[in-house]
C-alpha cells in the first residue's frame, strides 16, 4: 500500500505576500516623507545656491516663500568679501514647475516688481541653462554693487538690459561666464557722478557678446553727453577693458577732477585701464 504524506510548505513562503506589502508601504512612506521634505524646502535654499554660483556677487535677500514659489530682494556686489551690496528696489518673483523635475529638468518663471514688464522663463538641466530673451529696468547705482571703477564715481541714471535668448553650461568656473552664449544690450541714460557737479554726464551703450568658453566681448560707445566714453574688453576669467574718455570743449574745466579719477592723461584724452 502507498503511504501518502502531506506537503508541507516553509512558513516563509506563506508569509511572502504580507512582506511584500510592508514593503510596499514602507516604501509610498519613505517617497512621501521625500516629497513633504522637497515641497517644504525654504526659498533661502535657493538664495543660498545663487550666492555660491555667483561667487556673492549676485544676493537674493531676505528670502520668503518655498522653492516652488517665493520672492527675494534683489542686490549685486562685488563679490566674496565685499563689505557693502547694492539693492534693487522690489521684488524678485518666482514659479518652479514640480512635473518636469521627474524627467531631469528645472523650469522656472522670473518675473520682478519694478524692473521688468514682462515674465522670463528659465530652463535648467544636468548638461546646461537657457534663459528666455527679455528686458529689465535697473539704475545706474546697482553699478556700485561691482566695484571699482564704479564705487568710487557713485552713478545716477537709469539702465535697461536688453538680452537674447542666453545658453550656458555649468562646466565653466562658478560666477565668472564661461560657457555662456548670447548677446546683451545695455544702456545707461541720463548718467551723472557724485564726484562731479556736472549734470548728466551723458547717455552709454555697452554691447556684450558671449560666445563660449572665451567669455565675453564688451563694446562701450557714447550715445550723447558732454563726457566721451569709448573703448572695448573682455568679460569672464581674465576680465579687462581699455578705452579713452574726454571731455567737450566747453565742460572741459568742470570734468577735470572726475577724468583724473578715471585715468592717466595722455595728450587730449584719458586711458581708461580696468
Amino acid at each position: 500500500m502507498v503511504r501518502l504524506e502531506t506537503l508541507r510548505l516553509p512558513r516563509r513562503k506563506l508569509r511572502q505576500p504580507g512582506a511584500w506589502r510592508r514593503l510596499r508601504w514602507l516604501a509610498l512612506g519613505l517617497a512621501s516623507a521625500a516629497v513633504t521634505v522637497v515641497a517644504m524646502l525654504p526659498a533661502a535654499w535657493i538664495a543660498e545656491r545663487v550666492a555660491t554660483q555667483t561667487q556673492g556677487r549676485v544676493l537674493l535677500a531676505d528670502a520668503s516663500g518655498s522653492l516652488w514659489r517665493g520672492s527675494a530682494t534683489l542686490a549685486l556686489s562685488a563679490g566674496a568679501g565685499s563689505q557693502t551690496a547694492t539693492v534693487l528696489p522690489g521684488r524678485l518673483q518666482w514659479t518652479l514647475a514640480f512635473w518636469p523635475l521627474l524627467a531631469g529638468t528645472a523650469r522656472a518663471v522670473v518675473t520682478h516688481t519694478e524692473a521688468m514688464a514682462a515674465p522670463v522663463a528659465i530652463t535648467a538641466t544636468p548638461g546646461g541653462w537657457t534663459v528666455q530673451s527679455g528686458a529689465m529696468r535697473l539704475p545706474a547705482s546697482l553699478l556700485e554693487g561691482i566695484g571699482a571703477p564704479f564705487n568710487t564715481l557713485r552713478p545716477d541714471g537709469l539702465m535697461r538690459a536688453d538680452w537674447s535668448t542666453l545658453q550656458g553650461s555649468f562646466s565653466g568656473q562658478k560666477g565668472d561666464g564661461s560657457g555662456m552664449r548670447g548677446h546683451v544690450t545695455l544702456r545707461i541714460e541720463q548718467v551723472s557722478s557724485a564726484v562731479s557737479r556736472l549734470r548728466p554726464l551723458g547717455s552709454y551703450r555697452a554691447e556684450i557678446d558671449w560666445s563660449g568658453a572665451g567669455g565675453g566681448k564688451l563694446q562701450l560707445s557714447t550715445i550723447a553727453g558732454p563726457l566721451h566714453l569709448e573703448g572695448s574688453g573682455t568679460l569672464g576669467r581674465q576680465a579687462r577693458f581699455e578705452g579713452t574718455a574726454h571731455a567737450e570743449p566747453d565742460a572741459q574745466t568742470q570734468l577735470t577732477s572726475l577724468l583724473s579719477l578715471l585715468g592717466r592723461r595722455d595728450n587730449n584724452v584719458t586711458r581708461l585701464r580696468f
